[in-house]
């Protein structure tokens, strides 16, 4: 299971630069002339609101001076600024919706190329440095980043915006405030820019303070969440072995294991966020206090009008506004931070991927040339010193030995899933096909089933039903166009049948098998083994099986033991 923390401080920054690669890309001019769009209604929408304090002081200066006549002439402007202000307001939110799909599609499609490049998505799983939820990671986080990024962003955008304007007119029309204080003569010009400006700082240094934890206790909550996720998802696919085992008990106590440590951290994120909700909550109730202090000077000197005070009041609430965002807005930073971090992270595992020293190179030639293989585990301790070898194109060559010498290792070493160790491995790996002991059966029809790797246009339906028949599998010949979780549908040995049947469509040169029998009887085997040298008689053909009699079917065996390699002729 991956570590819980989020990364330490240096990473922090770097994290950051996941938001990076979509605004240097091929589409950042589109993305960056929505994103310019955006942030220009985002500023006319501020003027608006500019406008519409003006209108309020003159409102209301009017109304109170019983100017009817002119109240009734300032109602078009008002419906003219709220008609200009909402159709703004929908045009940026459609515009955003638009950019964060085109974001999240570019994203997608990039993570997605990196996580199925290089067995990447293999070596994540069972390589020494492992991603934690790699699904999570590419479904739900980046879109999550898109969303959260442009809102936040955009809202940040706003709020120094407002701040930045609002600021001009609380400065201007709150004047200076002048008094004497133990004899010294004070001028403070802008007070209430400057009153404001300190009480909300203040209040946002004691927030980060109080509501700093918040981060890594919400990373570790997606985290757990995950694992439960997973842990449930490991059951549902495994649901036959584990009822006969009887393993409910045991299920029972991983996944409370799981929803105990969601629970223990969940207790973490309620303490750190009732600090932080408390802070905003005691400001949020106290800010009309600040509001009246600075208003004081005014009254006592009687130069407020009802209008001035609306002006005033508009001002405050915008400053006030623009500078809390931050409060309001900070467990959704921390959770933006956090899913940033997740992103960082599982890039920096990517990237980290260890090359390994096994070194693979695709030929144009059918044989398979094997120079100076050892096969290491993580740790760096030997499983095999397998030597040097030449296997001429159209050889059977028969794998045997003892559990744990290496045999499946040797396999992996050839499709480039086990590169720890050393050596040069060379064959026509775009003609090849590996035959594992479990085979993958996809959801869908069962024609994707059996076209996979390929896409299922790659096959006439003729072809495609003679591959069934040659692997005993003629009773699914209706069903080819049907949908199911075929991988649930069809037994083991059935199976391992449908992997011989993509083998007779797709027609490698060479073809690896791993335990790729397992599930069947001798007879169905041996005859699976006979159809396969029947359709593909030149076929380069390496088998690992435990079954002695398939050797009838090679005409070499390679024998693994613990420190040596033997080749011997068996026809």
């Amino acid at each position: 299971m991956a570590h819980t923390e989020p990364p330490t401080l240096p990473h922090s920054l770097s994290d950051w630069k996941v938001l990076l690669p979509y605004w240097r890309s091929e589409d950042r001019w589109k993305a960056l002339g929505l994103l310019g769009s955006i942030i220009g209604l985002s500023f006319l929408d501020v003027q608006v609101a500019v406008w519409f304090g003006k209108w309020d002081q003159t409102f209301f200066d009017t109304m109170f001076a019983y100017r009817v006549a002119a109240c009734i002439a300032l109602l078009p402007i008002y419906i003219l600024m709220t008609s200009l202000s909402a159709g703004m307001r929908v045009i940026q939110q459609y515009m955003t919706q638009v950019l964060s799909m085109r974001w999240r599609l570019w994203n997608t499609r990039v993570y997605l190329r990196k996580y199925l490049s290089d067995d990447a998505y293999y070596h994540l799983e069972h390589g020494q440095n492992r991603a934690d939820n790699p699904d999570q990671r590419i479904a739900d986080d980046l879109a999550q980043m898109t969303v959260w990024t442009l809102r936040l962003g955009l809202e940040a955008i706003q709020a120094v915006t407002t701040f930045l304007s609002f600021a001009v007119v609380l400065w201007t029309i709150g004047g200076t405030l002048s008094f004497v204080w133990y004899g010294w003569h004070i001028v403070i010009p802008g007070y209430m820019f400057f009153g404001t400006t300190i009480s909300i700082l203040l209040v946002s240094f004691v927030l980060e303070k109080a509501g700093g934890p918040l981060v890594s206790a919400n990373y570790r909550q997606q985290h757990y969440d995950a694992d439960l996720r997973a842990t449930l998802l490991d059951v549902r696919r495994n649901a036959e072995q584990i009822a006969f085992y009887g393993g409910e008990a045991a299920e029972h106590f991983r996944l409370s294991e799981c929803l105990n440590r969601i629970a223990k951290n969940w207790r973490s994120v309620m303490t750190y966020t009732w600090r932080a909700n408390t802070v905003v909550e005691l400001y949020t109730g106290g800010v009309n206090i600040v509001l009246w202090a600075l208003l004081v000077p005014k009254l006592l000197a009687h130069a407020l009008t009802f209008g001035l005070y609306s002006r005033i009041n508009s001002a405050f609430m915008n400053v006030r506004r623009s500078l809390q965002w931050f409060i309001e807005n900070y467990t959704d930073l921390a959770t933006l931070r956090s899913i940033l971090q997740r992103l960082g992270e599982f890039e920096r595992v990517v990237v980290s991927l260890p090359a390994g020293g096994i070194v693979r190179e695709p030929t144009d030639t059918h044989g398979i040339e094997i120079k100076a293989l050892s096969l290491d585990r993580s740790d760096g301790s030997r499983i095999a010193d397998i030597g040097s070898l030449h296997i001429p194109a159209g050889e059977r060559w028969f794998i045997s030995g003892p559990s744990g010498a290496g045999k499946s290792t040797m396999l992996r070493a050839l499709a480039g899933l086990w590169t720890q160790g050393t050596g040069h491995i060379s064959f026509n790996m775009r003609d090849a096909m590996f035959l594992p002991q479990r085979s993958y059966v996809p959801t869908g029809s069962l024609l994707q089933a059996l076209s996979y790797p390929a896409t299922p246009d790659r096959y006439a339906r003729d072809a495609c039903e003679e591959a069934l028949l040659a692997a005993n599998l003629g009773c699914l010949m209706p069903d080819l166009e049907n949908e199911a979780a075929w991988g649930d549908v069809l037994s083991p040995g059935e199976q391992q049948r449908l992997a011989f049947a993509r083998v007779f469509l797709a027609r490698p040169s060479t073809l690896f098998l791993d335990e790729a029998t397992s599930a069947l009887d001798e007879k169905n085997e041996a005859d699976l083994y006979a159809r396969l040298l029947e359709r593909l008689p030149h076929i380069t053909l390496i088998s690992v099986a435990h079954h002695v009699a398939l050797k009838a079917f090679h005409g070499q065996e390679m024998i693994l033991r613990e420190k040596s390699v033997t080749v011997q002729r068996l026809l």
